[in-house]
C-alpha cells in the first residue's frame, strides 16, 4: 500500500504529515487485549503521521520514551476522571486532525460526555468484547449512577466509523443491545500480529525444562482464570497421560487461579509434565510458541477474537481452541488448527496427535493475513475515507 494516501498535500505539491489523537484509557505499563491494539496502532500509523495519545494510566517516569509518538498522561484522581478528559478535548479543540481514533469504552463515554463535535464527526470507535454485557445487560450500579451507558451510545451515535474487532462481536454487540441503527455504520477491524515479534524462533526451550525428545509439547498462555478453561483441561491432558501418552504441557500467565490449579496438577500426579513459566515477555512467548508441538486453549468465554491463537500460528505452531465466539474466525478448522466443541473432540485430537498432519506453510500464511501491516492498512483506508467525507461535506 502506498502509505502517502493518508498525507494530505500542501499548495506546492508536497505532503505534510497529517494529525491523528487516540484516546485509549487503558494504555501500557497495563496489559490486555484493548491496550495491545492501542501501542499497536499509534505505532504503525505515527510511521505516515503525527500520533498523539490521549490515555489516563499512569507510568513510571522514562517510560514513553520507547514510542515513536507522544503519550499525553492526564491525571485522573479516581471519580473525576471524565472531567480531566473534558479538559484536554478543549485544549485541542481547534486542531484539525485527520481522524480520533476512541479505543475503549471509557473513551467513548468520555466522547458522549464532552468530546466536541469536530471530534466525534472525525471520530472511529473500537468495540473489544465485553461492551454488551457490562453496560448494557448486566450493568454495575457505578455505570448505572455515572450514565455510562447512555454516554457511551452518545459517543457512539457521533462517530463516524464504529470498529468491532471481529464479525462475532458485531453481530453480538447488535443483538444483545438492539442498536440496529448503528450497523450501517460498522467494519470488522482484525486485531492484527506483529511478526516482527510473532515468528519461528527454534530455541533450547525443551532442555531449559528437561523435557523428554519423544514428548510432544503443549502450550498455554493466558490469565490463569478458571473459565479460561484450565480445569477441562486438566482433565483431558490427566487421562492421556493415564493412556501413556507422552506430552508435557507448558502454561504460561498468572491470574487467580494459579495456585488451584497447580494444586490439581501435584494432586493428579502430573507436576513432572507440567510447567509453569509465570508471566513471559513477547520475546520469551515467542520462543515458547515455536517449541510447542501444538498450543491448546479452550476458553468458556464468548471471546470476541482470538488473537492468541494467530500469535501461534506466526510462530508455525498449529493450535486447538473452543467452537464458539470470535475464536472460530481466528482457527481455520483442519488447516490452522482444530475448533472442538467438547472435551471427547480434544482428546482425540491430542491422542491423535493430528495436529502434526498440518502444514507449517498453511498455518504461517493464514497468520499473514492477519498481521499487523495488513490490519494497519484497513485503519488506514478507514482514516481515508473518514477524512474524504468530511472535505467532501465541507466542500458543499
Amino acid at each position: 500500500m502506498d502509505y502517502l494516501v493518508g498525507m494530505h498535500k500542501n499548495k506546492d505539491g508536497r505532503h505534510d504529515i497529517s494529525e491523528i489523537l487516540l484516546v485509549s484509557h487503558a494504555f501500557p505499563p497495563d496489559v490486555g487485549g484493548a491496550q495491545q491494539v492501542a501501542v499497536q496502532n499509534a505505532r504503525m500509523l505515527s510511521k505516515t503521521h503525527k500520533v498523539e495519545v490521549l490515555t489516563s494510566t499512569n507510568a513510571p517516569k522514562g517510560w514513553d520514551q520507547r514510542y515513536d509518538f507522544t503519550v499525553t498522561r492526564v491525571s485522573t484522581p479516581f471519580g473525576v476522571w471524565p472531567l480531566r478528559y473534558a479538559r484536554a478535548f478543549a485544549a485541542r479543540s481547534s486542531r484539525s486532525y485527520r481522524a480520533v481514533i476512541f479505543n475503549d469504552p471509557a473513551a467513548l463515554y468520555a466522547a458522549g460526555l464532552s468530546a466536541p463535535s469536530s471530534f466525534l464527526k472525525r471520530g472511529i470507535g473500537y468495540l473489544h468484547g465485553t461492551e454488551p454485557e457490562l453496560f448494557f445487560s448486566e450493568p454495575k450500579l457505578l455505570y448505572r449512577l455515572v450514565r455510562f451507558r447512555h454516554y457511551f451510545k452518545r459517543g457512539l451515535a457521533g462517530c463516524r466509523v464504529i470498529l468491532p474487532v471481529s464479525k462475532y462481536m458485531q453481530r453480538k454487540f447488535v443483538e444483545q443491545t438492539g442498536l440496529h441503527g448503528f450497523e450501517s455504520k460498522m467494519s470488522v477491524a482484525y486485531a492484527g500480529v506483529d511478526q516482527s515479534v510473532f515468528y519461528p524462533d527454534p530455541s533450547d526451550i525443551r532442555d531449559h525444562h528437561d523435557i523428554e525428545d519423544t514428548a510432544d509439547v503443549l502450550l498455554s498462555a493466558s490469565r490463569l482464570v478458571k473459565q479460561k478453561g484450565y480445569d477441562e483441561m486438566l482433565q483431558i491432558f490427566a487421562d492421556l497421560c493415564r493412556e501413556g501418552h507422552s506430552l508435557h504441557w507448558i502454561i504460561a500467565g498468572d491470574g487467580p487461579y494459579r495456585e488451584s490449579l497447580l494444586q490439581e496438577v501435584e494432586r493428579e500426579g502430573l507436576s513432572d509434565c507440567v510447567t509453569w513459566v509465570g508471566e513471559l515477555t513477547q520475546d520469551n512467548l515467542r520462543q515458547y510458541y515455536s517449541a510447542a508441538d501444538a498450543f491448546w486453549l479452550l476458553s468458556k468465554f464468548r471471546e470476541a477474537f482470538g488473537l492468541v491463537y494467530l500469535e501461534a500460528n506466526a510462530c508455525g505452531t498449529p493450535v486447538i481452541g473452543r467452537d464458539r465466539g470470535g475464536v472460530r474466525e481466528a482457527i481455520q478448522n483442519g488447516t490452522t488448527g482444530f475448533l472442538v466443541t467438547n472435551a471427547e473432540d480434544c482428546r482425540r485430537i491430542l491422542a491423535n496427535r493430528r495436529y502434526q498432519s498440518l502444514e507449517t506453510e498453511d498455518v504461517l500464511d493464514w497468520a499473514g493475513d492477519f498481521g499487523v501491516k495488513k490490519a494497519i492498512q484497513r485503519l488506514q483506508k478507514i482514516i481515508d475515507q473518514v477524512a474524504c467525507s468530511i472535505d467532501t461535506e465541507m466542500g458543499s
